[in-house]
């Protein structure tokens, strides 16, 4: 296509193009920068750098507000920015704050162009300095940080008129990645101290500084190490009326409460080693050298101090506790005697006016149901009662099955099917999930090879490994097993490993499934993002695919936390070559958003719920397909209507009726969500007094969403101050009055059409120009 300008003659459209082209080519390094920026100050440095070798932009500069938020302190410059300094120092030059472009624009959030500091009465101090460096106009771009102004991005072109339309918008987009990158690494450090909270919260009770349960089982483990033999007492106190006490008082009264019952035990029992189990649960671990005399005894003097009266937002409580005894090992190894103290301790005592009582064998009235399901799965084994059911996996692009995961389900006799949660803890515990999961393997590779016998087309199967199965078997030996009992080709099973599996042995694991991938066998890595993330093992698995855990997915069309984890799952597995599967699609909503974010492939129950045998074969016969919305080129403006009452939604729909938009309404937030996700909205108009939430508060969580759709939002005057709040932090677009003027609106959704295909053909431009960086293969 060929762009003809009125006026403009061959050399002068050369020089336009040279100089998008030099505004891209810095837009697409700019961009490369922040993918490896781990530090915000060396960013800084390279944008500037980017901004004078690629933008040929005579000087750049970043500024950062100060502490006080009064002044910009310079932290990054290139080109001429020093030579400007020494300009001014040596001529006594100083800008004035009210006349400055960088000042004004930090303080209006908004860029500041001066297109020719030659002719600008109130550039005075640029007009001198910037002719000493040859240079003609400035243009000044607010930096922002989760919404706030906190900086400036300042260049300046040796050229009058440099700012036009077009170059101001790629350079706010420069700025606007950058407040991107700082939101990014903001995101990482709060990441750090989360996890670092959490580590804490593992080992700690945040309330009374005491050891968790996690800490008292380290503590009993060691002590019995050291003990010689020796049984330790373990005290469990339970605080029966804790809770209740609490629905009267509120959660508040806990904290006091619960310091009140560590001052007095660690009053009663200096030497002893006090934990707190859970919010209503304390336990002690007493000396090796008493006797179950003294360690009765203690119990009811523990009982006696825990039964007074205890004062908590201005009354007297009463907690009632009544303590569980256990001995370790006797009862068990550390584990297992909390366990033990906790079941003694939950037990109603026969004797009202008991304050304790031991442990005894057999008080666990689950135990034999335990011990009658273990010997029922052992035999299961064996008289061939587990089943697969398998799982279609489809292909965004095509809606095409591509793939299946087997998935264990156990028929047991006079009972039914039995749900997998309820068995398979138990295989693993057991350790019987290395048998049962080798024959899993087995089964699947036989449907497999059966249905391509049959010349139906050909799937990938899926197969879940556990860590008990790297721990306790050859895996490969596995793998190569069923691969020749079946003849099923190695590029048609893929096994599935979870993060917590690689974290186990990473050096065995990666070595293991390198070897498998050299046969021809793919691996996915499943659940991701519930476990310990890594992303330095990520790099080194031989995994393909990357599967995106339900739990992100449930909420994707309305929770904008769970949209950025998976708008960054999808982005880091793309730029590691993966590909990437989300699990527990139900919704076309769901399968929407995860279209638009060039998600490969899905499954859940939005397709198909994971099917028997003969069932999932019968889909393969019949060439079941997912429906996918094709794409159109054309281009249409999509305008959503949000407003609770269906007589506002019906007159603005005739005020619209000429307009050449398709019109989408609802009165409902929550399918506002779904229609958002599922077409491709160009603009959003909502009233602010939606029931399930305002209307701003909406427009943030869309803008977070798809922030390529404007968003305005439709007003009386006594909401304005909210509105007026929004349109600052950039929720929202610009706001409308009701009653509304036809004209007005009419013009103001022009006008805003208009900003979302100039962003759109913006993002466009961007995408080809990086395709044509990245080389000839890119595309």
């Amino acid at each position: 296509m060929t762009y003809a300008l009125p006026g403009d003659d061959l050399p002068t459209l050369v020089k336009k193009l040279e100089r998008l082209n030099q505004l891209y080519a810095m837009l697409s390094r700019v961009n490369r920068s922040i993918v490896r920026a781990e530090e915000a100050y060396a960013l800084y440095a390279d944008v500037c750098r980017i901004a004078v070798e690629s933008g040929a932009f005579g000087f750049a500069w970043i500024g950062l507000l100060g502490p006080s938020g009064e002044w910009v302190q310079m932290v990054a410059r290139a080109g001429a920015a020093a030579q400007l300094e020494r300009v001014a120092v040596r001529d006594g030059l100083a800008p004035e704050p009210d006349r400055c472009p960088i000042a004004t624009a930090v303080s209006e959030h908004q860029t500041v162009i001066v297109n020719d500091v030659g002719e600008a009465a109130d550039a005075a101090f640029w007009r001198q300095a910037l002719a000493a460096v040859h240079l003609k106009s400035i243009g000044a771009f607010p930096v922002r940080m989760e919404g706030e102004v906190v900086g400036v991005l300042a260049v300046a072109a040796g050229e009058a008129g440099y700012f036009k339309e077009v170059e101001t918008h790629l350079l706010e987009e420069v700025a606007g990645d950058i407040s991107f990158a700082l939101d990014v690494l903001r995101r990482e450090e709060k990441r750090a101290a989360a996890e670092a909270r959490i580590q804490y919260l593992a080992y700690y009770d945040t309330h009374t500084g005491l050891p968790g349960r996690q800490l008292l089982i380290e503590h009993l483990a060691t002590a019995v190490g050291e003990a010689s033999g020796s049984d330790l007492p373990v005290l469990l106190i339970r605080l029966r009326r804790y809770h209740s006490v609490l629905q009267v008082l509120g959660q508040a009264a806990g904290v006091a409460l619960a310091r009140t019952i560590v001052a007095r035990l660690e009053s009663l029992l200096p030497t002893a080693f006090v934990a707190r189990v859970s919010e209503s649960e304390f336990a002690c671990v007493l000396d090796t050298t008493v006797g179950l005399d003294v360690v009765e005894e203690t119990a009811w003097r523990v009982h006696g101090v825990l039964a007074q009266a205890m004062a908590a937002e201005g009354r007297e409580v009463f907690l009632d506790p009544f303590i569980g005894i256990a001995l370790c090992p006797r009862d068990g190894g550390p584990d297992e005697a909390v366990k033990a103290a906790l079941l003694a301790a939950a037990k109603e005592p026969q004797d009202p006016g008991s304050a304790c009582r031991f442990y005894l064998a057999g008080m666990d009235s689950g135990s034999r149901e335990r011990l009658d399901l273990e010997a029922a799965l052992r035999r299961a084994l064996e008289r061939r009662e587990f089943v697969l059911h398998f799982q279609p996996q489809v292909a965004l692009a095509t809606g095409a099955i591509v793939g299946a995961e087997a998935l264990i389900r156990w028929q047991r006799p006079e009972v039914g099917l039995v749900p997998p949660k309820d068995f398979i803890p138990l295989l693993e515990e057991t350790g019987l999930i290395v048998p049962v999961g080798e024959w899993v393997l087995q089964e699947a590779c036989r449907y497999a090879k059966h249905w391509q016998g049959e010349g139906l087309p050909g799937v990938r199967m899926a197969v879940n490994f556990s860590s008990r199965q790297f721990q306790e078997s050859d895996v490969t030996a596995q793998v190569q097993r069923a691969l020749a009992m079946s003849g099923l080709e190695p590029r048609w099973l893929e096994l599935e490993i979870t993060e917590s599996l690689v974290l186990l042995d990473a050096e065995a694991v990666i070595r293991t499934l390198s070897e498998l991938r050299g046969s021809g066998v793919s691996h996915a890595l499943d659940d991701f993002g519930t476990g310990y993330s890594s992303l330095a093992y990520l790099q080194r698995l031989p995994v393909a695919r990357i599967k995106i855990d339900y739990s992100f997915v449930a909420n994707i069309t309305s929770n904008p936390n769970d949209a950025a984890i998976v708008r960054a799952v999808v982005g880091m597995a793309h730029n590691l070559g993966l590909s990437v599967i989300a699990e527990g699609v139900e919704t076309e909503g769901q399968l929407g958003y995860l279209r638009g974010l060039q998600c490969e492939e899905i499954q859940g129950f939005y397709f198909s719920r994971p099917l028997p045998a003969e069932a999932f074969a019968d889909l393969l016969r019949n060439n079941s397909v997912l429906t996918v919305p094709a794409d159109h080129d054309r281009v249409e403006r999509v305008l959503l209507l949000v407003d609770d009452e269906p007589n506002i939604l019906s007159a603005l729909r005739r005020t619209l009726r000429r307009a050449a938009f398709r019109v989408l309404a609802t009165t409902s937030v929550k399918e506002a969500f779904e229609l958002l996700a599922t077409h491709p909205v160009g603009v959003i108009v909502c009233d602010q007094r939606m029931p399930e939430m305002p209307g701003t508060e909406f427009l943030r969580r869309a803008k977070e969403l798809h922030p390529a759709a404007v968003r305005i939002v439709l007003s009386g005057y006594s909401e304005l101050n909210s509105v007026i709040d929004a349109v600052n932090r950039g929720a929202i677009y610009k706001f409308l009055p009701k009653p509304w003027d036809e004209e007005v609106l009419l013009a103001a959704l022009n006008d805003a059409f208009r900003l979302h295909e100039i962003e759109q053909d913006n993002q466009k431009l961007t995408r080809r120009v990086k395709e044509l960086l990245a080389g000839p293969g890119a595309g």
